[in-house]
């Protein structure tokens, strides 16, 4: 093959592109930290790293599906517990004013009391989170406890479950259904209802017979509120277990996806002696003219 001044100058200037191609590689590498930030740099890793950062959203998204449901159960539980401390002070009203040594006054004082724990049950019934009631299943904007003029309380809302995704193919249910809570062995709100009644009515049997019914009543609500710590205890395990996971995942998409600075910076000084002594070569093989424009 004949060897001409262009092909010499043609090869000249293509290895110099070359060397300057790779030195600007490697001065990217080190200002972004990434030793792959296209498919070109490396098509496996790239795939892998397409794979990790995929399953990171994912974790990314069940942490906040779990905050989610960790807040509704929160107040749920905070609320129950507003709830069981009514009934608990229901019941001791209940039990101080059956007995001989309470009198009419004593019962109407308590009852005005009573009349307040009730508004007050109804209120917590109806607790909200944002703009969500939630004790009522999927009704969610719709108040779900109503009372009318006789004290008669009503149920609003419906059976809705409502569930977080918080793992591939996995979800729990984050409400408490307000039925079960206030309806299901006993109707706490008549139970107050009567309790006030028998207090007004000055009547110790009937403030009696409350008190068995206010202890069914901390017992339905005692159930759910286990239920619901439960439900917390496993979104905490599950919380603690994507945490660990994506730290794992973060791991190997650094090792995959990252440079090796202390190397990378070797290569560029190696590469730069490469690049200068390109230049000096090419300074000896083509015009000093065409030189000036190439640099």
């Amino acid at each position: 093959m004949r060897v001409t001044n262009k092909l010499m100058a043609d090869t000249v200037a293509n290895n110099l592109f070359k060397n300057t191609e790779h030195l600007l590689k490697i001065q990217n590498m080190i200002s972004s930290g990434k030793r792959i930030s296209k498919p070109s740099d490396d098509p496996i890793g790239m795939g892998k790293v397409l794979d990790y950062r995929k399953t990171i959203s994912s974790i990314d998204q069940y942490n906040r599906n779990i905050a989610r449901g960790r807040s509704w159960l929160d107040i749920t539980d905070s609320t129950l517990g507003s709830v069981d401390n009514l009934l608990m002070r229901a019941k001791e009203i209940a039990v101080s004013q059956a007995t001989g040594t309470a009198n009419k006054q004593t019962r109407e004082i308590a009852a005005k009391e009573m009349k307040n724990i009730y508004e007050q049950m109804l209120q917590l019934a109806n607790t909200k989170l944002g703009s969500s009631y939630i004790f009522a299943g999927h009704k969610t904007d719709t108040a779900p406890f109503s009372r009318d003029d006789d004290y008669n309380a009503s149920y609003n809302g419906d059976k809705g479950d409502i569930r977080i995704i918080v793992g591939e193919d996995t979800s729990i249910s984050i409400n408490a259904n307000g039925e079960d809570i206030f309806f299901s062995k006993v109707s706490v709100f008549d139970v107050l209802r009567d309790l006030k009644d028998g207090l007004q009515n000055n009547d110790p049997s009937a403030i009696s017979n409350q008190i068995e019914l206010l202890n069914d009543a901390l017992g339905q609500v005692l159930k759910v509120r286990a239920e619901v710590g439960a439900k917390l205890n496993r979104l905490e395990i599950t919380e603690t277990y994507w945490a660990n996971f994506k730290l794992n995942i973060t791991e190997m998409l650094s090792q995959t996806e990252d440079a090796d600075l202390t190397k990378a910076i070797t290569d560029l000084t190696t590469q730069e002696a490469v690049y200068q002594t390109s230049l000096a070569i090419s300074a000896r093989v083509i015009q000093p003219s065409l030189m000036n424009f190439l640099r």
